[in-house]
């Protein structure tokens, strides 16, 4: 048995030392190489470890079966890459397919909205949205911007929607989730807002709407132009305000009487319908503002940038000079005071 077991053992020594043998040419196995004793280097054409005199035909072998599971787990890495790589390519296709049929589940749902109220707006008919606001149709037409001396004729080409009245608490309360009015009270015109507040309002509630089918494509809720603020407040008119050039405490909310806000409809619709254009609140519009143009103007936007916004219409706190129709004022589009409101416009988003 003693005999067999040293037949063995000098079986696998003969088989290390042909391993070794092989090596010595193989010139993806270095010169030198670690001891599997001693962890030394070892040159590979050498019989033992200069060092701890360990048989170099071990440390050969060792480095080959180490680099093979080395390939191995490489090979197996590589291969879970590829089927990871796979999965992530199916998962994208899945995620790209599932979003194209909610796409186009979305386009048909607007369709459908647009064919539902397409004809209201083609209409021209004035009507209220799920928040209760109050919008009325405003006719395209020309009219004299501006005070006197410094007007300048504005045509704007296409008609749009108005609030009928300054947004209220309530109804920003429904839309935003808060409440930021210094004077409270539901029916009272939403302040203390700033430009950007007044903008998100408009984003927000437009969402609100599309869901519940009420915005068709390519419309959306906004701030009007001062354009469009000054066309719908003159209503018609170029006296200093919609009702004449003299104004009385009956006619709109000044410092003449309340010396706060109060619920919006309390005093006289204009020539269109709509309230509260002169006092309660100041009402932001869309533009930045710069100087007035020389000459005649088509569906002015207001220049691209630039450091204040435009607000018009006066306020509860501001004498009656301010409550002009012509009056226009500026304000850092991210202050917020008591006395500044908005309302609404909808039209083209584009």
């Amino acid at each position: 048995m003693l005999v067999g077991l040293m037949m063995v053992g000098c079986g696998e020594e003969a088989k290390k030392e042909a391993v070794q043998e092989e090596a010595k040419d193989d010139p993806s196995v270095p010169l030198l190489i670690p001891c599997e004793a001693c962890g030394g280097d070892v040159a590979k054409k050498t019989e033992k470890c200069l060092k701890c005199g360990h048989p170099t035909p071990d440390s050969v072998v060792a480095y080959k079966e180490a680099q093979e599971l080395a390939r191995i787990r490489a090979e197996r890495e590589r291969e879970r890459r590829e089927e990871e790589r796979k999965l992530a390519a199916i998962r994208a296709e899945e995620e790209r397919k599932l979003a194209a049929i909610k796409a186009e589940e979305e386009r048909k749902r607007q369709e459908l909205i647009t064919k539902r109220v397409k004809s209201l707006i083609e209409k021209r008919e004035n009507f209220i949205t799920d928040s209760k606001l109050e919008m009325i149709w405003v006719k395209n037409g020309a009219f004299m911007m501006g005070d006197k001396g410094k007007q300048h004729q504005v045509t704007l080409t296409k008609g749009f929607y108005l609030g009928k009245y300054e947004v209220t608490q309530a109804q920003w309360e429904r839309v935003m989730g808060n409440n930021p009015s210094y004077f409270k009270g539901a029916d009272r015109p939403v302040e203390v807002v700033s430009w950007w507040d007044a903008v998100e309002f408009c984003e927000k509630l437009t969402e609100m709407e599309k869901k519940a089918g009420r915005v068709p494509q390519g419309m959306a809720y906004q701030l009007p132009t001062e354009a469009q603020w000054e066309y719908a407040c003159r209503a018609g008119t170029s006296t200093m305000y919609s009702w004449g050039d003299t104004i009385r405490s009956s006619n709109a909310n000044y410092d003449e009487d309340v010396d706060e806000t109060t619920p919006v409809g309390k005093y006289p619709a204009n020539p269109w319908g709509f309230h509260d254009m002169h006092g309660n609140v100041w009402e932001w519009c869309s533009d930045w503002y710069s100087g007035y143009p020389s000459g005649s103007v088509t569906d002015p936007i207001g220049p691209a940038s630039g450091s204040d916004r435009v607000r018009r219409g006066g306020s509860w706190d501001d004498v009656a000079p301010d409550l002009r129709s012509a009056n226009r004022h500026i304000f850092f589009p991210r202050l917020r005071i008591s006395n500044i409101g908005f309302r609404v416009g909808f039209q083209s988003s584009k």
